[in-house]
């Protein structure tokens, strides 16, 4: 018989629990990970109070991927940030950022790509994917986003030789250059996190320096 949380942390640490699971094996993105995680735990009248924060959720995840996917996930988030790497360099031009999921390590095959570029023209981006023959498709960027020009997806083939099988989506978000000196709304608070996991972006040589120092077998 399941224990039903009596204090509102217990039931905060019971969603994020079960929002992390929905995260790690389904590819859930977070709200949509708490907001069913609540209603099945709890049923529709739970209070929005007993919903977690997304830091509580992220520290479950994290627990979630060290108990039970100690075995492939380390090899998945390697392959993710050699891909994202690779995607930098090709366009370096635009000054690209990696940010989310793959940068702060709670990436799993589910898990897109996400790059931040910094650059004045969100069609030269477009030009320059439609020259490489790259297919993408593009978003308005969210009304609160108010220095992000566009969203950008697309989709990349994984190494044929990888932990990862077929394609991972690719989120470009074209930003105002002047936004690079806002700080980066994504970093972790989680003190055993390599420095440039912590850091919410990083740049080419940042991302560089991770692979080479956590990622390397």
């Amino acid at each position: 018989m399941t224990r039903i949380p009596e204090s509102g942390e217990d039931m905060k640490t019971a969603i994020a629990a079960a929002a992390a699971r929905a995260i790690a094996e389904e590819g859930c993105d977070y709200a949509t990970a708490k907001r069913r995680a609540t209603r099945e735990l709890f049923g529709d009248g739970a209070s929005r109070a007993a919903v977690p924060d997304n830091t509580l959720v992220e520290a479950e995840l994290r627990r979630y991927l060290r108990l039970f996917a100690a075995d492939t996930h380390p090899a998945e988030l390697a392959c993710l940030r050699r891909m994202a790497l690779r995607l930098m360099h090709k366009l370096q031009a635009f000054d690209p950022y990696v940010v989310g999921a793959v940068l702060n390590g709670t990436a799993t095959s589910f898990s897109p790509i996400r790059l931040n570029l910094y650059t004045d023209s969100a069609k030269d981006v477009e030009i320059f994917l439609l020259n490489e023959g790259v297919d993408f498709d593009v978003r308005e960027a969210p009304a609160e986003a108010a220095t992000t020009q566009e969203l950008l997806d697309l989709t990349v083939r994984a190494p044929a030789d990888g932990p990862i099988e077929g394609v991972v989506g690719v989120t470009l978000a074209v930003m105002d250059p002047a936004a690079i000196r806002v700080a980066p709304s994504g970093r972790s608070r989680d003190a055993e996190l390599h420095p440039v996991e912590r850091s919410g972006r990083a740049d080419i040589a940042m991302l560089e320096r991770l692979i080479e120092e956590v990622d390397s077998p």
